[in-house]
């Protein structure tokens, strides 16, 4: 998540979807708080009397950060993420883990017998959603949702419209097989019953974008 005072924006940070390397692009023009013990621990009892000096987490929700900054602030300032086909989301976060030692999660990852185990073990847990990073209520509370698919030419639009210059640099990125060799048609399923939400509200298919749809999402205000 980033916060920028001086080019008013709000950049809500989905994992996977190219938001590490949109955050190492914009950070020069976000504001930072006082990232110690003392801010994190004061942002963490609420004690943060500016919204200034409240320190956020990488993957702060739009709901999260609407509950703790002035309301006038988060109507005014331009708010923005980008989401990916979940199909294709959860095989980059099934490769991530996998070659990463360092998370949490990766012994246990890849210590399962296949990406249909993991798929599994994610729906088993329900916590992963892209909506929920962009919802309230189930209604959209950004003003913009790009996406993965047409990360480079939305990134520029919304480079325009905050009044930055600023380029991606690629910065996590995983390399692994076209998602879609990791399917069967019982995954496939399984996986548009579970992250139903996404899929309808990003309008998705297996392939890609629904025929029809706009290459953009839109703006939302």
């Amino acid at each position: 998540m980033l916060l920028s005072v001086s080019h008013r924006f709000i950049f809500i940070h989905v994992n996977k979807a190219a938001g590490t390397s949109m955050q190492r692009a914009l950070q020069p023009f976000a504001h930072t708080p006082p990232d110690n013990a003392l801010g994190k621990l004061k942002s963490k009892l609420n004690l943060a009397r500016d919204y200034r000096e409240r320190v956020f987490g990488e993957h702060a929700t739009a709901g999260q950060l609407r509950q703790h900054i002035p309301q006038r602030v988060y109507d005014e300032f331009f708010k923005f993420a980008f989401v990916r086909n979940p199909w294709d989301w959860l095989a980059s976060i099934y490769h991530y883990l996998c070659n990463t030692p360092t998370h949490r999660h990766h012994q246990r990852v890849v210590a399962m017998a296949s990406f249909a185990a993991f798929v599994d073990f994610e729906i088993a847990r329900d916590k992963r959603s892209q909506t929920a990073f962009i919802c309230d209520d189930n209604e959209i509370i950004m003003d913009f949702v790009g996406r993965f698919e047409t990360l480079q030419d939305d990134f520029s639009s919304v480079c325009r419209h905050i009044g930055v210059e600023a380029s991606l640099p690629l910065v996590n990125k995983t390399d692994h097989c076209d998602y879609r060799e990791l399917y069967d048609d019982m995954l496939i399923e399984k996986v548009a019953r579970h992250w139903q939400d996404d899929i309808g509200l990003f309008a998705y298919e297996f392939d890609g974008l629904k025929t029809g749809v706009q290459r953009k999402f839109g703006t939302q205000r």
